[in-house]
């Protein structure tokens, strides 16, 4: 087992980097710049397993576990933690890197942390966030003082000016490795991580102020990131808080939080044209808990995380990019039990590759922070110590090895397993989710199918829809992205549309009973007895 954990596949790494292709500018101050064209990495489902890597001193140990996607924390405080302006061609002090005329104070541990990943081949999300309480945030701001560099920037154009420093640093052409992702701030719906000086009132003309300060920062950030990288995505990182149920604009009754419906009701029309994609942080709905599942909501989490693929397809219907999602802060709670802890690490990764349009899953964390007050989502403990849920997420898409080992859904690929279940008191499920568990006994596998997740051609979308109410419910499959009227539980995959589109094909029917009690799936073109509503498509068999 050791030996399998530690075991290097570094043939592979070479094949991701893209081509570098450059071309130079020059800024408003005449200083001149090379911005990297190459296009974004291209990834499969099998290297969307991601991880937070606490600065893990052995990279080797991260990587030669088939883990293609990192985040890196980049703190504005620590770059710039006072403003050092130089005039034309002054150079900055050593150490420091020099930007639109500005000296950004070198963070070393961090820059060879991202250059040591990006040179074995792996995808680098940067989080680029905070702000220099000492000049950087306004008075008014009144957070605590170990969350004021939390308080939102005074001045857009100042954060934006960092966020292109770190896009040009990290551009892939100057020696420090290659960013391709970047996270806009840190959980910016909620008031603890993007302040805008609102409470203890952020209701009405406050939360809009809110989300415009946000949408400021965004667009400036967004604009001068893209200059630098023309290919980088530029993402918005939003909690677990799905629906409006959970707006809470007022101090007292809580943190105050924007839900992720709401926020992005206010921020779009406020970006133009910039392709936006979302940086969720599917946690279970208590973050204390390793337990979640598919009747979560209000809350999107692991157990129903298509929620927020089928709401993006379905709310921006014309705007693709907007279905890609990355879950880049995403962790099981270990306190219960490490069994517990192991099973959930597995069951998300089932949840993640069962829903189209998510392309990373970024693990937090590898190892226990003694100032996350007990969070313990770690695959190791504070002092490095694996946990049982760390050889199940380092083991489960080890497609370089030869045989591959292949768990927790990635044994599927490129299909995802599509089941009939049978939920007690409530009626049949069909997902390629983990169904819900039932109130007079355990849920019961009928039968299941492999459907595409990726599209090809000669297929279409389907997706899942809710009957009834939350908790409460069974569900139906639908090729409408408005799930009928119904709320959408998001898609599933593709299902063939002609019978001879690929070999060993079958069809597939959805079914009522009575006047819609319950509805299930079947090869049968009678349903078993019961009304054949429609022909889904064309699926393969287990």
């Amino acid at each position: 087992m050791t030996r399998l954990l530690h075991r290097l596949k570094t043939s592979l790494f070479c094949c991701m980097l893209p081509l570098l292709a450059g071309s130079a500018y020059a800024d408003q101050k005449g200083e001149i710049y090379t911005s990297n064209n190459a296009p974004y990495p291209s990834l499969t489902a099998f290297q969307l397993k991601g991880l937070q890597p606490d600065l893990w001193p052995n990279q080797d140990e991260i990587t030669g576990n088939n883990t293609k996607r990192v985040v890196v924390n980049l703190a504005w405080w620590e770059w710039e933690p006072e403003r050092l302006v130089v005039a034309g061609n002054q150079s900055c002090p050593a150490g420091y890197e020099k930007y639109d005329g500005h000296c950004f104070k070198i963070n070393a541990v961090r820059d060879d942390d991202l250059r040591g990943y990006s040179d074995r081949g792996v995808a680098v999300t940067a989080l680029v966030y905070g702000a220099p309480a000492s000049w950087a945030i306004s008075p008014s701001c009144k957070a605590p003082a170990d969350k004021r560099n939390f308080c939102a920037p005074v001045n857009p154009d100042d954060f934006a000016r960092f966020a292109g420093m770190v896009a040009r640093r990290y551009n892939g052409l100057n020696g420090h490795g290659r960013a391709v992702d970047f996270v806009i701030h840190n959980e910016v719906n909620a008031q603890e991580w993007f302040d805008t000086a609102c409470s203890p009132d952020c209701s009405g003309g406050a939360a809009n102020l809110w989300v415009q300060t946000y949408a400021s920062n965004y667009n400036k950030a967004y604009d001068i990131i893209k200059r630098e990288q023309s290919a980088a995505k530029v993402l918005i990182p939003l909690t677990h808080d799905f629906s409006k149920s959970l707006d809470n604009f007022y101090a007292g009754q809580g943190p105050i939080v924007l839900s992720t419906q709401s926020f992005m009701e206010k921020f779009v029309p406020l970006i133009g044209g910039r392709q936006f994609r979302l940086a969720y942080h599917s946690y279970p709905k208590d973050l204390f808990s390793p337990t979640f599942g598919a009747d979560d909501l209000p809350y999107v989490t692991f157990g129903n995380i298509g929620v927020l693929a089928g709401w993006l397809r379905k709310t921006y219907p014309d705007k693709p990019y907007a279905w890609e999602i990355q879950l880049t802060e995403n962790g099981v709670n270990s306190s219960q039990t490490q069994e517990a802890q192991s099973k959930g690490v597995c069951d998300s990764f089932r949840n993640v590759l069962g829903t189209p349009g998510i392309e990373s899953y970024i693990y937090h964390r590898l190892r226990d922070q003694k100032d996350e007050g007990g969070l313990a989502t770690g695959l190791r403990d504070n002092a490095g110590n694996p946990r049982l849920a760390w050889a199940t997420w380092a083991l489960a898409n080890r497609n370089d090895l030869n045989p591959p080992q292949l768990s927790c859904g990635f044994e599927n690929l490129p299909y995802v397993k599509l089941t009939r279940s049978l939920v007690p008191a409530r009626g049949h499920w069909a997902s390629t989710r983990i169904a819900p568990s039932g109130s007079l006994g355990p849920t019961i596998s009928e039968a299941s199918w492999k459907i595409l997740r990726d599209a090809a051609p000669n297929t279409r979308m389907i997706y899942e829809c809710q009957v009834g109410a939350n908790g409460q419910s069974h569900n139906l499959l639908s090729p409408d992205v408005n799930c009928e009227g119904l709320q959408t539980l998001g898609p599933v995959g593709y299902f063939y549309t002609t019978p001879n589109a690929a070999p060993g094909l079958v069809p597939l029917y959805r079914c009522r009973v009575g006047q819609g009690t319950d509805h299930f799936i079947s090869p049968a073109a009678n349903c078993e007895g019961t009304v054949t509503e429609s022909l889904l498509g064309y699926v393969k068999s287990m």
